[in-house]
Parts: structure tokens; sequence; C-alpha cells
């Protein structure tokens, strides 16, 4: 039990150290784009967020299978995209007027498939 919660807390690390990370470069590689704290409707730069929250994702998912080990990893890959779900419904709640709905909805909704996915390249691999 203790390395399926060291898989999890692992994974989640992993997913918010580089989001967190490249948010906080982000502002000065396109400055007149991205600014901390204002509205961002910018198409482009958006669905690159939602590109690079697959990424991590994907790669949260397979650290978490990996740390796990074991003939079946899948538990804990599931319960860490339950809690990015969790994370990501109040992140993108805390954020809801600063983007448009349908970036909180495809941020919310491709984050346990893509965890999932993560998890299941290590467990096939």
């Amino acid at each position: 039990m203790g390395r399926a919660i060291g898989a999890v807390i692992a994974g989640a690390v992993v997913w918010a150290v580089l989001w967190l990370g490249f948010n906080a470069v982000l502002p000065s590689m396109i400055p007149e784009i991205y600014v901390l704290g204002e509205r961002l409707d910018h198409v482009p730069v958006l669905l690159g967020l939602i590109a690079y929250s697959v990424v991590l994702s994907v790669l949260a998912g397979y650290v978490t299978a990996a740390v796990r080990g074991g003939p079946d990893p899948m538990g804990a890959v599931k319960a860490l995209a339950a809690l990015q779900l969790t994370f990501g419904i109040i992140a993108e709640v805390s954020s809801w007027d600063l983007l448009p709905v349908w970036y909180h909805v495809v941020f919310l909704a491709l984050v346990v498939p893509a965890t999932i996915y993560g998890g299941r390249l290590k467990a096939r691999g």
C-alpha cells in the first residue's frame, strides 16, 4: 500500500512541477500574449497548453506505473487520474474567468484518459 501511495505522489509531483515550471517561464517567452492573472483567449497558446497538459498526464501515468511496479500498477494509475481530475477541477474553477469555457472542458476531459494511457504504456512495456 505504501508503494502505491508513493507512486501516486510521484506522478502528481512530476505533473505539478513541470506544469508550474512551464507556466512560470511562459510569460517571459510570449509576454505580449501570456500575462499571469489576465484573460487568455489566444487559441494557439490555449491549444499548446492543452497539448502540454496531455503530455504531462501521459508522463505522470507512466511514472506512477513505473514507481508502483508489479504485475498490475493500474490501481495506482487510476488513483492518480482521479486525484489529477480533482485538482484539475479546483484549478479550472479558480481560473474560470481567465480562460474560455471550451478550454476548461477540453482540459478536464483529457486528464483521465491521458493519465490512464501513460500507465498502460508502462504496464504493457
